[in-house]
């Protein structure tokens, strides 16, 4: 199976989000946009798991959550990667809540590299992705016409996703929900 391990964003916002895509359509062209029930923060990916670690995993995941309080995040700005040369990915950012979100991430990291999970590389960036470029692209983020709205959302739970590509897209599942239970 196909895992990452995700925050799960509640419709009220994921609605807000859909608005600002529908908003930056007639301005960026050749992108794909994350559906609105895709809409998401990855926290670790996992890629192609074995059935027979499903257990462990889903056992350190619930670890980690009994162990995070859950916290408040603000949804703000829009980004790109890898840059606005060469953009691929277009995001919305995070401003409260970010370093909250950073060690979930790494206590994730950390438990699952102890279980014989793949350490992530790259350091954790939180980043909700709204729309990939087609073919990398120049965007500059400034020149979008794009009225800054903070929003929030509480991180009370983290879910194990299962990822199915299909030529229309990907089509996400959760496995299961984990509550943030720390005190």
């Amino acid at each position: 199976m196909r895992l990452f391990i995700a925050v799960n964003i509640n419709d009220e916002n994921k609605n807000k989000i859909v608005q600002i895509q529908t908003g930056l359509k007639n301005d960026i062209t050749d992108i794909k946009w994350v559906e609105k029930e895709n809409l998401h923060l990855t926290l670790k990916f996992l890629g192609e798991v074995a059935d027979g670690r499903l257990d462990a995993l889903k056992k350190r995941i619930k670890e980690t959550g009994s162990l995070t309080k859950d916290f408040e995040i603000d949804f703000c700005n829009l980004g790109v990667f890898p840059k606005e040369t060469f953009s691929r990915i277009l995001w919305i950012g995070i401003d409260k809540g970010q370093d909250g979100l950073k060690s979930l991430a790494q206590k994730l990291e950390d438990s699952l590299e102890a279980a014989g999970f793949k350490k992530e590389k790259r350091p954790f960036s939180a980043h909700l992705t709204i729309g990939r470029f087609k073919k990398p692209k120049p965007c500059k983020i400034s020149g979008l016409p794009y009225k800054e709205e903070k929003f929030s959302e509480t991180v009370e739970k983290i879910s194990l996703v299962k990822s199915t590509l299909t030529s229309k897209g990907p089509i996400y599942e959760v496995i299961e929900g984990f509550k943030l239970e720390g005190r």
